[in-house]
């Protein structure tokens, strides 16, 4: 996409490539067997960037507009044209659908308020925080799994783990 748009998009569209491969050296090797020079790359190493901005699976894209918002965020098979995301972005517009950010409610102007389906309450924001820390707890328990798993995923090209709380 750099490449075939550079003459329109020049330096105003940058594509940045977090790995969340076990070292650097894969990241390299992989960035250069596939030719992807245009983009930015980083290797994530320890960093917990992904729980920062609720990164869930891989592939991940976050497309930030001209004002630094975030303007999706999912998988990329979500938008059908990436291109044409940029370019509207590019041009002050804003992305709809599944994973896009809601537009800003005008002065004057009050949003609906979610619906809530058959058999589900809302969530008030102290429950929400009563739930958070105990999710928070996890992250000592996953390092646990890690260890005791690590031998059964040896040789695994991804060695990742899935805790569900059911609520």
């Amino acid at each position: 996409m750099l490449e075939a748009n550079e003459a329109t998009w020049g330096d105003k569209v940058k594509i940045i490539g977090l790995s969340i491969d076990k070292d650097a050296a894969t990241v390299k090797n992989h960035i250069n067997s596939k030719g992807w020079t245009k983009p930015i790359h980083y290797w994530r190493s320890k960093s917990d960037c992904s729980d920062v901005y609720s990164v869930r699976g891989v592939p991940h894209v976050m497309l930030i507009d001209t004002k630094g918002k975030i303007a999706f965020k999912g998988h990329p098979a979500n938008r059908p044209d990436l291109v044409a995301d940029f370019n509207t972005l590019l041009k002050g517009g804003e992305l709809t659908g599944e994973g896009c950010a809601p537009a800003e409610a005008k002065e004057g102007q009050c949003r609906e308020a979610p619906k809530v389906e058959e058999g589900f309450k809302v969530t008030t924001d102290d429950e929400l925080a009563k739930i958070n820390e105990f999710m928070t707890g996890f992250r000592e328990t996953g390092k646990t799994l890690q260890e005791e798993c690590k031998e059964d995923a040896t040789g695994m090209m991804r060695n990742f783990c899935v805790m569900v709380m059911s609520a």
